[in-house]
Parts: structure tokens; sequence; C-alpha cells
């Protein structure tokens, strides 16, 4: 951020939605990464049935002097004029089936949703200009899609000319060939292919749904491809679109640095999902490896020291490790989450859960969890009342109970007596960070 103003509208309406140290994080981190700091990919049905939102949205980015390239789709409203029209069309893994008399509407389409959100921007003072069939380089190789393009190259020309004059490119799904034949292009593989190219450290699929919806119809808050991706693609109900989303998100990332993510959420919880930790919606990572030990190196015992300091923000006690006679410790690869179990007792006792504060809201804590729970089928931990995280601990144990200042936890514990013993064992822990 280059000035004060700016910073000062970026205070005024974070303060509302994150803390502080939020805040500060994200300034640094977007002050930094220059005018292409994200791609946008906008659903058709969030110009047709959201664009107030999405406007105010962008418009606050466009106020902080954040410049997101925007790549929208039609897909509902091409369906519904296709059908008005009696137009036959189909789908193939998700694909759209393109005759020419489907693409002619399909241009027609995108051209009026492309001004509908142009003009809902310039109501909110962002200048904002169109690319219609310009950006994109195509070829056409599966001749059963039909007029369907595959992108071979991108031409960065007109929107980098757009982003140094200060406005924002509202990319219409439309390529050409090297014979000048205008063809139609998947959105979300049009936004993969821009990304690959452009190598943005975030990437936002604004949705209806909001995320990634599960069996039982709840958000999906993160996804770690290396660990989940091969049982989602299984799964019967991610539906095709969504399958193919997320098949192109997986090829995505596999280009982009580690760092970068993939986020998926609605128009009105975007600035959540760009500047605090916990986000709204589905949080996609490349995924992280997380290790298992029973003996730690000095170099790892330093690690993981430096791992609890930060996510607890307090001084570990010098005598942590060796208070401990039995112990197994899940450690990331990037030396940035960590979990410490204790087997002193019969029931394995979750000592310590930390992810750094630099590295909150990447999905490391869900990864090292995850990790931790395939080989403990039974624990139970405690957690300050205070403990922000005590939410999360609420979802996945099977019950809990407090005890002055601490919530003792535990899962997969039935018999009393053991319960009891889990209880006063966890309550009679000396405790082992100090914050002064």
């Amino acid at each position: 951020m280059k000035n004060n103003s700016t910073k000062k509208i970026i205070l005024k309406l974070l303060n509302s939605i994150s803390s502080e140290r939020e805040i500060k994080k994200y300034l640094e981190k977007f002050s930094s990464d220059g005018p292409n700091f994200a791609i946008i990919k906008v659903g058709g049905a969030i110009i047709q049935n959201d664009i107030e939102n999405l406007a105010s949205a962008l418009a606050f980015l466009n106020q902080v002097g954040l410049k997101p390239i925007i790549i929208h789709g039609a897909g509902p409203m091409l369906s519904s004029e296709l059908d008005q029209r009696g137009i036959k069309y189909d789908f193939i893994d998700g694909k759209r089936v393109t005759s020419h008399s489907a693409l002619m509407v399909a241009e027609e389409l995108f051209k009026q949703e492309n001004k509908k959100l142009l003009q809902a921007l310039s109501a909110n003072n962002v200048n904002a200009k169109p690319l219609l069939s310009n950006v994109f380089n195509c070829s056409i190789s599966n001749k059963e899609l039909g007029l369907v393009g595959d992108v071979q190259s991108i031409n960065m020309e007109p929107i980098n000319k757009l982003l140094n004059n200060g406005c924002l490119p509202i990319i219409a799904p439309l390529g050409i060939t090297k014979d000048g034949q205008i063809v139609n292009i998947n959105a979300d593989i049009a936004a993969v292919a821009l990304g690959k190219h452009i190598q943005p450290e975030k990437m936002i699929f604004l949705t209806e749904t909001g995320g990634i919806i599960d069996s039982h119809q709840n958000i999906i808050s993160t996804i770690n491809l290396n660990a989940d991706f091969d049982e989602l693609m299984k799964a019967e109900w991610l539906h095709s679109g969504m399958k193919l989303k997320l098949q192109q998100i997986e090829e995505l990332l596999n280009s982009l640095s580690s760092k970068a993510s993939v986020s998926i959420t609605k128009p009105q919880y975007l600035t959540k999902e760009l500047f605090t930790d916990s986000g709204s919606g589905t949080l996609i990572k490349k995924g992280h490896i997380i290790k298992e030990f029973e003996n730690l190196s000095n170099t790892q015992e330093n690690t993981l020291k430096e791992i609890i300091e930060s996510g607890f923000n307090g001084y570990l006690s010098s005598n942590f490790l060796t208070e401990i006679e039995h112990n197994k410790f899940y450690l990331s690869h990037c030396n940035r989450a960590a979990i410490v179990m204790s087997y002193d007792s019969n029931i394995p006792y979750m000592d310590k859960f930390a992810v750094m504060d630099s590295a909150k809201g990447e999905g490391l804590g869900s990864a090292v969890w995850k990790k931790m729970r395939e080989s403990n089928s039974q624990l139970f931990w405690r957690s300050k009342s205070s403990n922000p995280i005590n939410k999360f601990y609420i979802n996945v144990c099977d019950g809990f109970q407090k005890y002055k200042n601490w919530n003792i936890f535990w899962i997969g514990i039935d018999d009393y007596k053991e319960l009891s013993f889990c209880i006063n064992y966890a309550a009679s822990k000396s405790p082992s960070v100090n914050y002064e």
C-alpha cells in the first residue's frame, strides 16, 4: 500500500472482521504482491443473482489499490437460453458440447454478461474494461466437443495494458484459433490456463455455493490435495462440474509455487477470504508432507520449540521434552506445524498442537491433525477456555468437560473409569508454556 489513506481504508474495514495480527500480516503480504496479486473467476450464476455483492467486493479491492484479473462464465444463462431457442446441447466430462448455433448464442451471452458486470462496477466507481476474445490462443483437439477450444497460449498484451492504465480487465471465456475461428472455452479451464501463465499466489473462484459441498451438504473448509484428491475423485456426491473444477485446480497448483492457494467462496465473503486466517469457503492447497518421529535431533527439537512458541505466543518450559518418557512427534516438512503426543498413560494424550503464526490459514493444522489421527483412534487433550481453536476441537471431539480455566476433550473413550482418569490426568498437568 503506497499511501496512508489507503491503509486507513483497509484498517477501518478490516477491524470488523479480523484481528490486528491478521490485518498486519495481510497488509504486508498484499503490499508486496504487485498488481497481479490474484485471479478471480466469477461463476455465471453470480452475475445473474449476486452482482451487487460482487461489484461491492471488487470495488473494495480497487479502493485499496489491488487490481485482480477477473474472468467470468455464463453457464446457467447459456443453458437457459439454448433451451428457450430449442438448440440441443450436451456435456462430456463437465464440458459443454458447442455447435455453431450454440457458439453464436454463447458469444452473445458472454458479451451481455460482461457488459452487465462492467456497468455494475462503473456504478461503484471502478474503472474496468472488457476483453472478449483476444486473450486465449486456442486449438480444437476434441471434435466430439465441437467448437470448444484448448488453450495453447495467453496474449498478455491487452491485460497488461489495462492494468498499467489502472483498469480491471474483465475477461470472457472465448478464444481464437490460428485460422480465426472463435471458440468456446470452459470458464474454469480458461481461468486455470491464465493462472498457469501469470503464476499468482492467490486464485479465487466465486460460486453460489461458496465452496465444495460434501455428502452432508456442508462446505469442506480445507482440502489438502496430496492427501485428499484421490478420495474426492472417487466420491459419488462430487458432481461432474465440481469434479472438473477440482481437477483443474489440482493441475493449476501443481504448476504454481508451494505458497500458492485456491479459494472457493461467495462474493460477500471475498474480503474475509483474502484478509483473515479463517477465511470463508473452501481453501485448497497443494498439500503438506507430515512426518512422524519417535525421537528428535537437536535441530528438530529447536524447530519444535520455535513452532510451539510461535503458535502459543509464549515461552516453552526448558524441561518440556524431558518430562515425557514416551513421545511421538508429528512435524510438517516445512517446519511450521507440529503435534506432540504423550504415551505415558494408557490412552494417548495430545500435549501440544501448534501452527506457527505466519502459517495460520494455510491448511497446515488440518494436515498435521489428519496425520496424527491415522494412528491414534483414542486420545484426549486440554485447551485453555479462551483458545480460539476450541471451535475446531468441539467439532472433532466425542465429548468435553470444563475444568477451571481448561476445556478437556476426548475422542474414542467410552469407559467411564478410563474417562475419569483422563480428565484427572489432564487437569493435574502443570502448564508448560509461560506467557511472561
